[in-house]
């Protein structure tokens, strides 16, 4: 698949690097694994000097002596001796970016917790000691993002602060699934949503996706749901490292957040255990979940649901990890009989989630929310307000046109035009036929 998107990225690392003639820069790219970390620095590095460095769990000698090659390779085979220090490797390049400009890329860079965890003591001092009288771009990368955040956004530990910018990648927006739905003749409403839901416009998915000619819904159920699909241990896959031993705590609850249990009193009561903790975790440490408040909700307020960030998670844990036991049975067809019975319902929240982002990304409206009374009651899908403008819109969104009830939706809003005189108040029915029309 051709390289998509991005534009703000290679335009934010291109600024940086036209730093490096005055001293050497750091950058930081994370985000979680297939998102195109790799793929993004690649593309940077095209037509420039460059040097990979991938950091695997060997011993450090190991990776010394495989990154000396490289460097001796990229510098016309000159030989700079025996080296079995990380460090002494990060010296010569140093030396090295004295004489010339070049791009030092280091993937996996957490990893070096488990090679040499006193490794970012020494490169802070060498890299405070040095990067004014060289000539690097390093960029590192790393997958597991607890451990970036910590290595360069904790105050106490020795790289805090030296990174002179930092890339957090995150998803396709859904133009650019659009875009390549019409680029592979696949396009419309219902595979736009369908592709949305089970790739989470991550860009090694819809490769997958793409590259099996899979890009319409029934085609994609086919595919990923079958006894050798690559997605079956996705989920587990991407995160028992960042959670360690108490992943099984984690996944309940994410499992259950993804099937609609979305309040903490329902979490608790389900797994009879108190998660406040978890929960904190999951969205600081691992900005995995939100809390949302519905729309004009004071700060604070106890009526908090939470939503998983990453659709193509929250899809997993709906589906795969839900019914384990029956994907590690090989039975297939109870996996796409309890996917298509829920699928209405499950599309149905994230046409509302979509509908969301697309009022957001308009940068018409400077609050876009939902909107609930206490109980749960009175819930508006979506609320997006123009305060210089004095405007709120008010929608309703439903999959099928049919099943819009319009006077149901003047009626739950009585209470926020009494709270908004002044506001012209405009009431939209979204469906999925509005979808595709965005696109």
């Amino acid at each position: 698949m051709r390289f998509y998107d991005r534009e703000q990225e290679l335009s934010a690392l291109q600024k940086v690097h036209g730093q490096i003639s005055s001293s050497s820069r750091l950058t930081v790219v994370t985000g979680r694994r297939r998102i195109g970390k790799t793929r993004l620095i690649r593309q940077f590095c095209q037509d420039r000097e460059s040097l990979y460095l991938f950091i695997s769990r060997k011993s450090e000698e190991v990776l010394c002596n495989e990154f000396m090659g490289y460097i001796e390779e990229l510098y016309r085979h000159q030989s700079y001796g025996r080296i079995t220090r990380l460090i002494d490797i990060f010296k010569l390049l140093f030396d090295l970016g004295e004489q010339r400009e070049l791009i030092v890329v280091v993937d996996e860079f957490q990893e070096l917790l488990q090679v040499n965890p006193g490794f970012f003591a020494d490169f802070q001092h060498l890299w405070d000691s040095r990067k004014a009288s060289s000539h690097l771009h390093v960029i590192v990368s790393g997958s597991v993002y607890s451990m970036m955040h910590r290595i360069f956004m904790e105050y106490e530990q020795p790289l805090y602060g030296r990174a002179d910018l930092v890339i957090k990648l995150k998803a396709f927006p859904i133009s650019t699934l659009a875009q390549i739905l019409k680029e592979e003749h696949a396009f419309s409403a219902e595979n736009l949503l369908a592709s949305y839901i089970v790739s989470g416009a991550i860009p090694r998915y819809l490769e997958i996706l793409r590259d099996a000619h899979a890009l319409g819904r029934e085609e994609a159920i086919d595919l990923i749901f079958n006894e050798y699909s690559v997605f079956a241990d996705e989920g587990k896959n991407l995160l028992i490292e960042e959670f360690g031993r108490d992943y099984g705590v984690y996944f309940s609850i994410l499992e259950l957040i993804a099937s609609g249990k979305t309040s903490r009193v329902e979490i608790e009561s389900i797994l009879e255990s108190g998660v406040g903790g978890h929960l904190e975790r999951l969205e600081k440490d691992y900005s995995l979940i939100t809390q949302v408040r519905p729309f004009n909700a004071k700060p604070g307020s106890r009526s908090v649901k939470y939503k998983l960030d990453d659709p193509f998670l929250a899809f997993w844990f709906a589906f795969f990890y839900r019914y384990r036991s029956a994907l590690e049975s090989s039975n297939i067809p109870y996996l796409k009989e309890r996917f298509r019975e829920q699928y209405p319902q499950y599309a149905g929240y994230w046409l509302e989630r979509l509908f969301a982002d697309i009022y957001i990304q308009s940068g018409e409206y400077n609050r876009v929310s939902s909107y609930w009374e206490s109980g749960f009651t009175n819930e508006i899908d979506l609320v997006a307000v123009n305060d210089a403008a004095k405007l709120m819109v008010l929608a309703e969104i439903k999959l099928q046109k049919k099943n819009i009830r319009k006077d149901q939706l003047v009626q739950k809003a009585a209470k926020l035009r009494n709270q908004y005189p002044d506001y012209r108040i405009e009431y939209r029915y979204l469906s999925l036929e509005d979808l595709g029309k965005a696109f």
